[in-house]
């Protein structure tokens, strides 16, 4: 199953190299003077398409190409077809699609190229399914579309239904007008595309290269269970019932009554017992060793099974136990524990298998790592050192600049690594070389065509497409007037209002007897507040000397306020207390009086007030708008009315 690609022929390194910096221009002119010299015509056309489709994105061209191939080589392979069906489907061709992913899974049944084109069949046939709930401009969304997302597949419609379908008739309005505003050209789309495709693309070559060849197999589950068999062991147990009371002779009485007719315990456990499973008759679940008292553990695991015990003592209570069942400590089959362990082996094959994989690409790999030019970046003797090569893989430079902003890119943010040690730019190397490694085994092996990656290709495109619209029609329309800032901050310049405020230092104390011998002191020693604060106030801000921070009328409540607003800088308050059982002492730092905060320090808070007003106004418009000019047919059945019920009779 894996090894269909060798399908694929050996691409040249000088080929391989242009598309992976990006040079595409020059990676065309290559496939071009391959195919005018009549050299492996069909794979050339093939990878001039594929150029098309994946870097540029030109998909009318790259379906022109592979048209092109379809007409001239029928009986190459299926991936031909495939390229166009994928291309096809991207412009809404759905028809079409569907004959290209047809032909493949009928005429090429190779694996996995096979299950690949029956999911594009499965797509199609949804986008070409002929009852349709609603049409925009052409476009249909069928009943199966619909009932996928509401996520139902019977013939009785959902109250939220017509809900759904608006929010699918704005999403299509939404990329309709995003083709048409050409926003895959925008610098917001392409800055972010490639970073987050590059996600994905890694992603793919991780599943196919690694995780699927990771699946656990019986004999090594078989063989972890043995290493870890004592993981799986099921610790001796025992089920029943007590009875425990805090009086030998009621204990003596209880039991001459049990063993005269057991069948009472139930009845007795709730009339005498004193533990809490009383009023469960005294069931005690499932006990295992330790779980009781020593004594208790010592008399119930020895117990035969239907078998009353005699009275045991402990803690000064005794207690009566009826042991119900009692099983041995066991191991759990394999049978029974496989599910466990499935994920463990996988995790431990999945290490393994990426770090052959990572072995088998560097082994074939050039790498160069130029040391002198790190450590001369690192003691910033060159001149413009983000430029400089640092290293290169298979002749590709990797520059300071590049290695920075992948640093940059790390997530989580804590997993960023300290680039001023050449340890860790080694560290980040390694990364960067294995990244390289595997984009360049995805071009090479064309892992951009299969079927989970192409499916995520999509959504990307269109979330991207979304984003890069608000971004262009919403965003970037936003236009802050200062003469409109500074009107809107005269007509709510109330809502800038600060409180008369101050600073303050404090000394909180228990009783008032301490408070007043302290007051003493630092009024011999002002000087000396924050040290006596920092050695006898209970208070949190006794580390920091007391140091309360601002302080606005109307924190601390009325009676505090008295105190601290007759103070003048350096002044330091009698003893009072505003909380019972704690006693102040405060020192005026600093005073603020009532004022308005001015035009600068709240520009910030006016203008990005009024940019949230703007965008939702500018959105909201613009969805009436585009709505407004497009033909929309709602082609939903309007549900039936109910019958009302007949008015009941009543005599007269």
């Amino acid at each position: 199953m894996l090894t269909f690609f060798i399908l694929f022929f050996a691409l040249p390194q000088e080929y391989v190299g242009l598309v992976m910096n990006e040079d595409y221009d020059a990676a065309i002119q290559f496939c071009e003077e391959k195919i005018e010299r009549n050299k492996d015509v069909y794979q050339w056309k093939l990878e001039m398409g594929d150029i098309y489709y994946t870097k540029l994105l030109d998909f009318q061209k790259a379906a022109d190409i592979y048209q092109d191939v379809v007409d001239n080589y029928k009986h190459k392979n299926g991936w031909a077809y495939y390229r166009l069906a994928q291309v096809l489907e991207i412009l809404e061709d759905y028809l079409n699609s569907a004959r290209m992913y047809e032909i493949v899974a009928t005429r090429f049944r190779k694996s996995p190229l096979d299950s690949f084109s029956l999911s594009g069949v499965e797509r199609c046939f949804k986008k070409n399914y002929q009852d349709y709930v609603a049409t925009i401009d052409g476009y249909n969304i069928t009943r199966l579309e619909l009932d996928d997302r509401t996520g139902r597949g019977g013939q009785f419609a959902r109250p939220d239904e017509k809900a759904v379908l608006e929010q699918m008739i704005t999403e299509r309005l939404i990329y309709a007008s995003a083709v048409e505003h050409e926003i895959t050209e925008t610098e917001f789309f392409k800055n972010n595309f490639g970073t987050r495709n590059r996600s994905l693309l890694l992603d793919e070559v991780r599943a196919y290269e690694v995780i699927s060849k990771a699946t656990p197999t019986e004999k090594q589950m078989k063989k972890y269970y043995e290493e870890n068999k004592d993981k799986y062991i099921v610790r001796e147990q025992v089920m029943g019932r007590e009875i425990v009371v805090e009086s030998d002779s009621l204990a003596q009485v209880l039991l001459d009554s049990l063993s005269k007719d057991v069948a009472s315990f139930d009845t007795l456990a709730k009339l005498y017992s004193i533990e809490t499973n009383a009023r469960n008759g005294g069931n005690m679940g499932i006990v295992y060793p330790g779980r009781k008292h020593a004594a208790v553990d010592s008399i119930i695991f020895k117990t035969e099974v239907n078998t009353l015990t005699g009275i045991v003592s402990f803690d000064e209570k005794f207690g009566i136990y009826y042991i119900t069942s009692h099983k041995p400590e066991y191991y759990r089959d394999f049978e029974e524990v496989m599910k466990q362990i499935e994920p463990q082996v996988r995790t431990t094959n999945i290490e393994k298998e990426d770090e052959s994989f990572t072995k088998k690409l560097r082994k074939k790999a050039k790498i160069e790592v130029y040391n002198d030019s790190i450590i001369a970046v690192l003691k910033d003797t060159l001149d413009q050192s983000g430029e400089v090569t640092i290293a290169k893989i298979n002749g590709r430079r990797i520059t300071w600049d590049a290695a920075m902003q992948r640093n940059e890119s790390m997530t989580p943010r804590f997993a960023k690594l300290d680039l001023s040690r050449p340890d860790k730019v080694q560290e980040l190397l390694d990364i960067l070389f294995n990244e390289d490694l595997r984009l360049e085994l995805a071009w090479r092996k064309k892992h951009f065509l299969h079927d989970g990656y192409f499916t995520q290709f999509k959504d990307l495109m269109k979330t991207l497409m979304d984003q890069g619209l608000y971004q262009k029609v919403v965003l970037e329309a936003i236009v802050i007037d200062s003469a409109e800032v500074e009107k809107e901050y005269n007509e709510r310049i109330e809502e800038f209002k600060m409180p008369e405020s101050a600073r303050v230092h404090e000394i909180l104390l228990d009783t008032k007897e301490q408070a007043e011998k302290v007051h003493k002191e630092v009024m011999a020693k002002p000087e000396s507040f924050d040290s006596l604060a920092a050695e006898y106030s209970t208070a949190v801000t006794s580390v920091r000397g007391g140091e309360t921070g601002l302080i606005r009328r109307g924190m601390m409540g009325e009676d505090y306020d008295k105190v601290l607003f007759s103070l003048k800088i350096g002044e330091i308050s009698d003893v009072f207390s505003v909380k019972e059982g704690t006693w102040t002492i405060i020192k005026m730092v600093e005073y603020i009086p009532e004022h308005y905060r001015s035009l600068d320090e709240v520009r910030y808070v006016i203008e990005s007030r009024m940019k949230r007003e703007q965008q939702s106004e500018l959105a909201t418009n613009f969805l009436t708008k585009i709505r407004e000019e497009a033909e929309i047919q709602v082609l939903l059945p309007e549900p039936e009315e109910e019958d009302p019920e007949p008015e009941a009779e009543t005599d007269e």
